[in-house]
């Protein structure tokens, strides 16, 4: 893995995108970096939106303690949320086993095309 896909279909930060609830309002605040092999370390926090009423804040339950709900605090280091997934696109090598495939069936497909002319 090289990093974030390079060709910027999915906007200048690179490839990843957060999940949302039905209001279009994120779930979590990712915070992540580029290592210098490539890699790339993702952390998510739990994202409250307290400036909302409290319907539409996004309280998750982190615990049950004695009977009673523990909720995330705004900003708290957090899994990502059930049912749900980061979209992360990333720059493979030339030599990555997608890459290698998808260039076996250009040729193919060249091929194909060139028969179909004659």
């Amino acid at each position: 893995m090289l990093g974030y896909n390079a060709d910027g279909a999915w906007g200048v930060h690179g490839g990843i995108s957060s999940p949302k609830n039905n209001n279009g309002l994120e779930l979590i605040y990712i915070d992540d970096k580029v290592n210098k092999d490539g890699s790339i370390t993702i952390e998510t926090f739990h994202r409250q939106h307290p400036h909302l009423p409290a319907r539409f804040q996004n309280k998750r339950i982190k615990a049950l303690v004695n009977g009673e709900k523990v909720y995330y605090q705004d900003g708290e280091p957090c899994d990502i949320p059930e049912g749900c997934r980061l979209d992360v696109r990333v720059q493979m090598p030339e030599n990555s086993v997608w890459n290698v495939k998808q260039k076996a069936a250009e040729v193919t497909a060249d091929i194909d095309q060139a028969e179909q002319v004659e």
